[in-house]
């Protein structure tokens, strides 16, 4: 699996070229675009949090227990 995402310069798909972690739930990820003739070069952060489930996952989730 690739990791992709849009290149904020021409809207082409960028590729993850390169992950540095930082901590167990934060990463710095560089993206190359794949339009050669952009070539633009960026860097992205990830950072997992933890989130509330959404209202389908907690209807989903209530259903059952009934």
């Amino acid at each position: 699996m690739r990791l992709t995402i849009v290149c904020p310069h021409c809207n082409s798909r960028g590729i993850a070229r390169a992950m540095e972690k930082e901590s167990s739930v934060a990463w710095k990820i560089d993206f190359q675009c794949d339009d050669v003739t952009c070539g633009h070069t960026y860097r992205t952060r990830l950072l997992i949090t933890r989130g509330n489930p959404s209202p389908v996952h907690a209807a989903i989730d209530g259903a059952g227990a009934a």
